[in-house]
């Protein structure tokens, strides 16, 4: 069973991920003049007063070198600071991290993934910086909401320049064949009755296409007509994962019966993610779980093997109650730190506030209006190959995002890939109705929690595996929970319920 593959994130928030994750990202121009033409000294002010130092940045790990890149030569253009850029290895990050650090190695900037953060701000390696940005952070005070300010905080005190993802967005969606459901005369399914119809008509009809193939137990849009919307939600009261709500048995049930009908791939607890993508993209099977990401990464492979077939994107499902949901991506994604070792504190915030005035923060991750992109009625596009010559990695170079104005144009981003951004609409067309807010999304990491998440997590794995392959009985579902609980469980719910008592007020 070892091919079975779970996000181990399923009742964690995303927060606490140990992946290096690569945001996205775009920006514009400063003034009508180019940047390259200012004569504007690298470690001098503007005024020629004070001369700037350089400075040294340690940032997560990407396969192009940041010192070389056309965006650091407009940063140090923009704001006066000669900047040296490193960044950690791909493999086991956090452990370079943490030397660099204990030798006392001097960066000015950390680019801090959430648990990098909350490790090292615990550790007493970071500067706490709440008089630095009340003195110089001008640009990043308007830039970032206040509720943003708060994930980079530990214990009452500012460490960190706060970055959250781009846009709150709907990632999750099902993939499916969207020709043949036209060829066979059928809708897209809204709820779990017209999902189950349609499986079993098209494991009539195309006896030799697997229904639904996929290899995780979480499948979003079916959780959706159990009210499973969010890793975790209040019930009656109490906060509670979803392994424990109460539909979690119905939904473990249904799919359970999908399998036993040959509606699921029947290799559903050996398969890869690989392996289900190929079997969709060759035309082996009619529908997939996945995200906008997804659908685009498959489409070159879909085109070439079923120059036909058409895409098309299943919305969350309706439950008994008419209601759908599905969790939203809304998420942290780094904290830019100062650690203790740095002599330029001051600067270091002066340098990253210079880069989130409004003109300049459009320039160094957009480029130039009407050579690198265009904007008309708050639409952003992007003009390539321009674009991604000169802006395709300026998501490396955040130190925090304009909030509010970035939504919209990092959209231009998704807009340099057709079957990306279509992918993207499809699926956020309904955002409001449908985006559902994740009650711990942004909880710290709690050390009960920590513990207990890869045990209870490979728990609820072997379960399922167990249940659609026969080897367990839905009647031994309470059982299971009692064990969970017994198994660390208790104590996560009991920890993260008194954390949410502090964070309502």
């Amino acid at each position: 069973m070892a091919g079975f593959r779970r996000k181990p994130s399923g009742w964690i928030p995303a927060a606490l991920s140990l992946a290096l994750l690569a945001g996205c990202s775009a920006g514009g121009s400063q003034e009508t003049k180019r940047a390259d033409q200012q004569p504007e000294a690298a470690n001098s002010s503007a005024d020629g007063s004070k001369q700037k130092p350089a400075l040294k940045v340690l940032g997560f790990n990407v396969a192009f070198d940041p010192n070389a890149d056309p965006v650091a030569k407009d940063v140090e253009t923009k704001t006066g600071y000669k900047v040296t850029y490193s960044v950690l290895p791909k493999d086991k990050p956090e452990e370079k991290l943490n030397i660099e650090i204990a030798s006392g190695t001097e960066y000015d900037i950390l680019d801090l993934t959430p648990s990098q953060f909350y490790t090292l701000v615990a550790q007493g390696a970071l500067q706490p910086i709440d008089e630095l940005v009340e003195k110089n952070g001008t640009h990043m005070k308007q830039a970032i909401s206040s509720s943003s300010w708060e994930l980079g905080k530990y214990n009452g005190k500012l460490y960190g320049v706060p970055q959250k993802n781009e846009r709150a967005n709907i990632e999750k969606t099902m993939i499916m064949r969207q020709d043949i459901l036209t060829e066979l005369g059928l809708k897209m399914p809204e709820t779990l009755d017209e999902l189950y119809q349609t499986l079993k008509t098209v494991k009539a009809k195309k006896p030799d296409m697997i229904p639904l193939t996929g290899n995780n137990m979480d499948v979003f849009m079916i959780y959706s007509g159990f009210g499973l919307y969010t890793d975790w939600a209040e019930v009656n009261g109490q906060l509670l994962p979803r392994i424990i709500q109460p539909a979690m048995k119905d939904y473990m049930a249904f799919m359970r019966k999908l399998y036993t009908e040959g509606l699921l791939d029947k290799d559903w607890a050996v398969n890869k993610t690989a392996q289900t993508q190929e079997k969709f993209v060759s035309g082996k099977a009619f529908m997939i779980p996945g995200n906008w990401n997804d659908a685009s990464n498959m489409n070159a492979a879909f085109a070439k093997n079923v120059p036909n077939g058409k895409m098309g994107y299943m919305l969350p499902l309706k439950g008994a109650d008419g209601n759908a949901g599905v969790q939203m991506e809304d998420k942290l994604l780094y904290v830019h730190a100062i650690p203790k070792s740095s002599k330029h504190a001051e600067d270091a915030i002066k340098f990253m506030d210079a880069k989130l005035q409004m003109d300049t923060f459009t320039f160094l991750t957009m480029g130039e209006k009407g050579k690198t992109f265009n904007e008309e009625n708050g639409v952003y596009s992007p003009i390539m190959p321009a674009f991604t010559e000169q802006r395709g990695n300026a998501y490396w170079f955040l130190d925090g995002i304009q909030e509010v104005k970035y939504a919209d144009m990092w959209l231009a981003r998704l807009r340099r890939t057709p079957t990306l951004f279509e992918a993207f609409s499809a699926i956020n067309k309904d955002f409001d109705k449908y985006a559902k807010r994740n009650p711990v999304a942004f909880m710290p990491p709690i050390e009960v929690v920590g513990k207990n998440q890869a045990s209870l997590t490979q728990k609820e794995t072997d379960y399922f595996i167990k249940l659609l392959l026969g080897g367990e009985s839905i009647n031994n579902f309470d059982k299971f929970i009692k064990d969970w609980d017994a198994s660390g469980g208790s104590e996560v719910v009991k920890a993260v319920n008194e954390w949410y008592k502090t964070a309502k007020k």
